[in-house]
């Protein structure tokens, strides 16, 4: 048995340390791996995976549009640049070129002057 082939059951059906160390023996003989040896490499495999299916925990480039919206429409249809970038979503970081970018690609955001305006 190889450990590509151990790897793989692994990565199809998670086990526990004492089922790895017992269902291939033969493997963990083969290499010289002690029980301790099997765990760090059981814990590893584990963290690779978990690393590998998650998602990063920030956006790039998020879209905000939505959350532009909901402001103009609690503020009356019109707010200051500058006030909208005080109001995003805590962890996102734009700037204001990009709101105007974002307010000319969407049929319901225009900008006047300094004021992003609710369009109807």
């Amino acid at each position: 048995m190889n450990i590509e082939k151990v790897l793989a059951d692994v990565q199809r059906s998670p086990q526990g340390l004492e089922s790895m160390w017992h269902d291939y023996q033969v493997c963990w003989r083969e290499l010289g791996f002690s029980k301790t040896q099997v765990a760090l490499w059981l814990a590893s495999v584990k963290r690779d995976k978990l690393l590998q299916s998650s998602e990063p925990t920030y956006q790039v480039n998020p879209d905000i549009t939505e959350h532009l919206l909901s402001l103009l429409q609690q503020a009356g249809g019109r707010m200051p640049l500058a006030l909208v970038l005080k109001k995003l979503p805590a962890g996102i970081t734009t700037s204001e070129q990009h709101i105007r970018k974002l307010a000319q690609q969407h049929a319901q955001l225009d900008i006047k002057g300094p004021l992003l305006i609710l369009v109807n």
